[in-house]
């Protein structure tokens, strides 16, 4: 194979010989070590292989035995850039173009996250790119699997994580849920404590040493369940100390403060319809752009589009344009009736609402009321509520001394 490339590269040709005497030829370039190969026969004489450069050591042997070559074909990158040479430039910016784009496509230049909250995915994005995947960073230096586990780490709200490297663009696939528990081989031992400031009104311990008990008023920190058991001996002296992981559920009535107000008077853009587009040229981080309509109003939304230069779906480019619209707008003076923006508030709480009603928290008490104050309707109040208050946290030694018997 190697053999086959070698004579590609410097090129080669198949030729016939032929005239008075095609054997004494023979024997001469082969006593003399010219390579040939491929030899057959002909009606005139002899048709070989030869490489390109052994046709000049062929010239006295021809003229020694009154011979004659003709040149059947021939084969090689040398004839074959002769053959072209008119179109050198166009073959040089094809190769040079190939080049590049084999050195690009060493690098991710798309970075995508796609979730079913955008802001989440957007947070997510931001992070991927400020911590962990830059623009412009080696393939090779990515690890999926180990990009996969720090974004679990780092945001507990999501269940699913998939990292996926094509092309020259890195696609990170998530699904939003509840945080996986912590299993007994994460935590070996430890408290379970209050999680915020409560009154307990149900408790179930299963393992572990209650510390607490239902209808005691609890703050944030404090521990509930003691996963420290003390062995004591007839004397009532500890004489064995275990440490185990507490488990239970703990239930309490808690307080959230709620505020929230909406400005009757304000201000609505109103947008204008001679919208200005210019286009901007971009490789990596330097930018270029043409030309810059004047903008008559000074007030304007700029909506801005990226168009990535990329080879069929996955293969991006670290360059394109951007599409910048801008869009001119004025100010004016608007004012909600108190039942419009009542309105408003309320739908806000009952968003709130159904989002502690689908994490598994009971609304006891809604104690919020809406009043006007300072040009602006205010609603304002707390909300009780009976929610899970125990979080299991790494053992702080064992049971407060207070609570020894």
């Amino acid at each position: 194979m190697l053999l086959i490339i070698l004579r590609f590269v410097f090129g080669y040709v198949k030729a016939e010989v032929y005239g008075f005497a095609p054997e004494r030829f023979m024997n001469l370039i082969i006593k003399n070590d010219v390579v040939i190969w491929d030899v057959e026969s002909s009606e005139q004489g002899y048709i070989f292989y030869t490489g390109r450069k052994n046709l000049l050591k062929l010239k006295p042997y021809l003229q020694k035995t009154n011979m004659k070559l003709k040149l059947i074909e021939k084969y090689g990158l040398p004839y074959f850039f002769k053959k072209h040479r008119k179109r050198a430039a166009f073959l040089l910016g094809f190769l040079l173009f190939g080049t590049v784009v084999y050195i690009l496509s060493l690098f991710v230049w798309e970075v995508k996250v796609t979730g079913e909250d955008k802001l989440v995915a957007e947070t997510v994005l931001k992070q991927i790119e400020s911590e962990y995947v830059s623009l412009g960073t080696l393939k090779s230096h990515i690890d999926c699997s180990k990009l996969e586990e720090s974004l679990r780490r780092d945001f507990d709200e999501i269940s699913w994580i998939s990292c996926e490297l094509k092309g020259t663009g890195l696609t990170v696939y998530l699904e939003e849920g509840m945080a996986p528990k912590k299993t007994e081989n994460e935590i070996t031992n430890g408290d379970i404590i209050a999680s915020k400031d409560a009154l307990i009104t149900k408790m179930i311990t299963r393992q572990g040493t209650p510390v607490a008990k239902v209808n005691d008023t609890v703050k944030k920190g404090d521990i509930l369940i003691s996963g420290t058991i003390y062995i004591y001996d007839d004397n009532n002296e500890i004489m064995e100390t275990s440490y185990i992981a507490a488990d239970g559920d703990i239930y309490g009535t808690t307080t959230f403060e709620y505020e929230d107000y909406v400005d009757l008077k304000y201000y609505q853009k109103v947008y204008d319809d001679k919208s200005k587009t210019h286009v901007t040229l971009y490789f990596l981080d330097y930018c270029l752009t043409p030309f810059v309509p004047k903008m008559e109003n000074k007030d304007y939304d700029t909506y801005t589009q990226i168009h990535k230069a990329r080879i069929f779906d996955n293969f991006y480019l670290p360059f394109g344009y951007k599409s910048i619209k801008r869009t001119p707008y004025t100010l004016e003076a608007r004012e909600y009736s108190e039942a419009e923006a009542k309105e408003m508030l309320v739908k806000r709480l009952d968003k709130k609402i159904k989002s502690f009603t689908e994490k598994g928290v009971e609304i006891m008490e809604n104690n919020v009321t809406i009043e006007k104050a300072d040009g602006r309707l205010v609603a304002k109040g707390t909300l009780t509520l009976t929610e899970s208050i125990a979080i299991l946290k790494k053992s702080s030694g064992g049971i407060p001394d207070e609570d020894k018997d």
